[in-house]
């Protein structure tokens, strides 16, 4: 079935050969994934959750692509696609040009490489360049699956499901006795599973939030393949500045916070303590703002001197889009000063982490995200109940992995809640902090179970036991120590 008409391309339509091609890519992808699971599950329990995580991954990829053919009939998705489609056109008339247009500017002089044979890349992506970069990573997919939308998403949501199983990974060493809940967090949540499968920017910059927390933690606490994970964070580095640099910049000050804190949570002399913890401050506001200014060409708009200026002009331009139309919510305004801005803390983050409640959907996709926040919400509500402030804010402040990922909540939640007023939008762009919140959130229950254990045996419970993760027996210790 043809759906729209897409000018230089012909009508959008899935082949019934791509469904065939599509079950072949995914049978030789389970193959591949069953063999590595038996090969690790008997050292590595978590690898239960190898084959459903990459299913999800695949059933979102495929949900996906359907509700963008036949619900919304068009979307940004069709036109990263079909623009890719021209370069996939045009490397086979002639590699070369192909190679021009690859790696050289978006200008006008190599647009004019594009004719009526290959088609022409939409104008608004090409120009760009935070979209145009999405269109010359999927070109060479799109090249390889024979101009095939289908496949091309299965491949790419098949490859940003690596960085994401490597950070729920890295999460599961702290936690092992948490690696089915750690499992929903990172690999089940259905907002994260839905907008992060398929050919969009949120896809590559989710996998990239993800291959940075857990090359981080490789290089800096367990100090093991160090140039491969200095790799890892130069291009996690390099996807996230080139598409979504606001992420960047709350992603590299709080991943920050989390290594110095560790140093000064592990000083037992609290007068030693007090004197580290305004230097660790002043060292992580200095490195962030010198990295975040030396940023500042690549960060353009979201520069630190033009952050506020943009917030503003993102905000009206989101409320007066036609194809949002009036499912919006309404921050108040926004006068570009930063007293101004910080007073809408509150409702922004808010609306980040909780919004649009299941009342507020007008359609079907929002529906689901509004049941899915319904849960995030009551699941928040029940913790703070169950471990009361005092130990929810105890916990966030005595264990650096919680601390990382309640700031990154927070934090990234306003700048997405003081920037998106649109519904339709927000529930895509906030899904990189998802899988940190309900990580958090079941940390903070796990510790807050093992304080009442240790109450009714009548044992001591520190927190700074817990600094490491969970503590582990003996053998389990040399176990873990032999996987490294």
């Amino acid at each position: 079935m043809g759906l729209l008409w897409v000018f230089g391309q012909g009508e959008v339509r899935i082949e019934l050969w791509e469904w065939m091609l599509g079950i072949m890519y995914v049978a030789l992808l389970y193959v591949y994934f069953a063999r590595l699971k038996n090969v690790s599950i008997k050292h590595s329990p978590e690898y239960q959750h190898l084959l459903w995580g990459l299913t999800a991954r695949m059933v979102g990829g495929v949900a996906f692509s359907l509700i963008y053919f036949y619900y919304y009939q068009g979307g940004d998705t069709i036109m990263y696609f079909y623009s890719a489609t021209a370069l996939s056109n045009l490397a086979k008339l002639d590699f070369m040009s192909y190679l021009n247009v690859l790696f050289g500017a978006n200008d006008e002089q190599h647009l004019a490489y594009f004719n009526q044979h290959t088609g022409w890349p939409f104008a608004y992506m090409y120009f760009d360049s935070r979209a145009y970069a999405v269109i010359r990573l999927i070109s060479p997919l799109v090249i390889l699956t024979f101009n095939s939308y289908l496949i091309t998403t299965l491949i790419l949501a098949s490859f940003s499901y690596f960085g994401i199983w490597r950070c729920y990974r890295t999460f599961v060493t702290y936690f092992p006795s948490l690696r089915n809940k750690l499992a929903i967090a990172f690999l089940y949540m259905p907002s994260v599973v839905f907008w992060g499968s398929g050919i969009m920017k949120d896809t590559f910059t989710m996998s990239a939030t993800c291959w940075w927390v857990h090359c981080l933690d490789e290089l800096y606490f367990k100090r093991r393949n160090i140039f491969f994970n200095l790799f890892g964070l130069l291009v996690a580095a390099v996807v996230l500045n080139v598409m979504k640099p606001y992420i960047f910049m709350t992603l590299f000050p709080v991943t920050m916070a989390w290594i110095l804190y560790y140093r000064v949570a592990r000083i037992r002399s609290g007068f030693v303590k007090f004197l580290a913890l305004p230097v660790m401050v002043l060292v992580l506001f200095g490195a962030s703002f010198y990295v975040l200014t030396k940023l500042g060409d690549r960060l353009d708009k979201f520069s630190l001197d033009k952050a506020l200026e943009t917030a503003v002009t993102i905000q009206g331009d989101m409320k007066r889009s036609e194809f949002y139309g009036k499912n919006y919510f309404d921050i108040g305004e926004l006068d570009g000063t930063l007293p101004n801005l910080l007073s809408k803390f509150p409702i922004a983050t808010n609306a980040a982490l909780f919004r649009p409640y299941i009342w507020e959907a007008r359609n079907a996709v929002v529906a689901l995200s509004g049941l899915e926040n319904l849960w995030l919400l009551g699941f928040s509500l029940m913790v703070l109940l169950r471990a009361r402030i005092s130990f929810f804010i105890s916990t966030i402040s005595k264990n650096p992995l919680t601390l990382m990922c309640v700031a990154f909540t927070v934090f990234f939640g306003f700048s997405v809640g003081i920037t998106t007023p649109n519904f339709g939008a927000l529930v895509r762009f906030k899904i990189p902090l998802v899988p940190f919140m309900v990580a958090a959130l079941y940390i903070i229950t796990f510790l807050n179970h093992q304080r009442l254990l240790a109450k009714r045996a009548g044992r001591r419970f520190d927190l700074r036991d817990y600094l490491h993760g969970q503590p582990r027996s003996p053998e389990q210790a040399k176990a873990a120590k032999a996987r490294r």
